[in-house]
């Protein structure tokens, strides 16, 4: 008998080291079934998923030059029925420098109109914060405007529904934690008040949501709200209501691709979180905005969708252009930098020689209304399992 469960043991270490699925966020596809009695069914799958990026980033003139195992990402999940199940990512960024939950969740499948879910989630802001997996965008980095107004990757904890209203047209709405004002500042927005769910400060919450349309072939239109405090307990601040408001679709047909986001964002009481910011540390200067605003719009051609329609591999030409201002609107008193109302474009390659990996190459033009900049040319490659 010993033996019997050694065995079983032993196949499914080796399925968890050989397995593999295409991801989109908590849908793996493959299965590892546990071992059963002989002749029984089969039941309570484990999923094993995942992906990788490496990086080299050239700055151009400034000796910043780096190699960055930006993220390796450990996803598993179980399911205990046929309706409850469990999915987590765990991500080591910078070669397994700082750990990171990415997502945790249990869920409760009711049906494909109300289904039901717990734990750490991702936030529905836009497409990437939920689905960045390197095969499915086209640069080495992803979009700036992901990095300083939405601020990607964003997760909190609470519980919320989600399902399909109709073919087609599918919802997201969470109740969850907030972010923490004390970490925001001009030049990156809210992204540093990101608590990432690791005993951060509980006194404020927030709402979130997302509809989405994909009942048209190649088409997809989508817009997310978030909504919540972000003073967390600081009487300076009243409140400091934070909402992010998006909007973003995608059209791909004949081996072309158009896909544009806007995005927007407004926070009551800037100026006393700038007060209370100055008072923790009087050489503050980069002050928060009352508003953020950004948007991009990329082109892409799938080169080998007329020039050879019958392989699986595709090489893809791109380029996007993106214009956000950390500092849109400022509070009275506080005056904004130029350099934070700035622009990139981003032209480059795209190989995929199976759907699940990519080898990425590009080049970013990089410059501000402040006549600054640092332009960069970037290298990756990236997987999922």
């Amino acid at each position: 008998m010993k033996n019997v469960v050694f065995a079983k043991t032993a196949l499914l270490v080796l399925g968890l080291l050989l397995g593999g699925s295409s991801l989109s966020y908590s849908t793996p596809k493959i299965k590892i079934p546990l071992g059963e009695e002989e002749g029984a069914e089969q039941k309570a799958p484990f999923y094993f998923f995942g992906y990788g990026e490496l990086h080299y980033n050239n700055r151009v003139g400034d000796g910043g030059d780096q190699f960055d195992f930006h993220r390796m990402v450990l996803g598993f999940g179980y399911d205990f029925t046929d309706k409850w199940n469990f999915r987590t990512e765990l991500d080591f960024e910078h070669a397994f420098t700082e750990p990171e939950l990415e997502f945790a969740h249990v869920d409760y499948l009711r049906s494909p109109h109300l289904n039901l879910r717990f734990g750490s989630l991702l936030v529905p802001m836009g497409v990437i914060n939920q689905h960045h997996e390197p095969p499915l965008f086209y640069s080495v980095e992803r979009p700036e405007v992901y990095r300083v107004i939405i601020p990607t990757t964003w997760q909190e904890g609470g519980a919320g529904i989600y399902g399909e209203i109709t073919d087609g047209l599918h919802y997201q709405l969470y109740g969850t934690s907030s972010l923490n004002a004390s970490g925001f500042n001009g030049s990156n927005g809210v992204r540093g008040g990101r608590g990432h769910v690791g005993e951060q400060i509980g006194r404020d919450f927030a709402g979130s949501g997302r509809l989405e349309y994909v009942g048209l072939p190649g088409f997809r239109l989508g817009t997310s709200l978030f909504a919540g405090n972000t003073g967390q307990g600081d009487a300076t601040i009243d409140g400091g209501l934070l909402l992010i408001g998006e909007g973003d679709a995608k059209y791909s047909l004949e081996g072309f691709d158009l896909e544009g986001l806007f995005v927007w964002s407004h926070l009551s009481d800037a100026g006393n979180i700038n007060t209370t910011l100055v008072v923790a540390t009087p050489t503050f200067t980069n002050f928060v905005a009352s508003q953020m605003m950004g948007w991009y719009l990329e082109g892409a051609y799938h080169l080998f969708y007329h020039l050879k329609p019958e392989i699986r591999q595709d090489l893809v030409l791109f380029s996007r252009f993106e214009d956000f201002n950390t500092q849109y609107r400022m509070p009275t008193g506080f005056a904004s930098s130029a350099a934070n109302d700035r622009n990139t474009v981003t032209t480059g390659l795209a190989y995929l020689p199976i759907p699940q990996v990519v080898f990425k190459a590009d080049y970013m033009l990089n410059w501000s209304q402040a006549n600054g900049g640092t332009d960069q040319f970037n290298l990756g490659v990236g997987f999922m399992y």
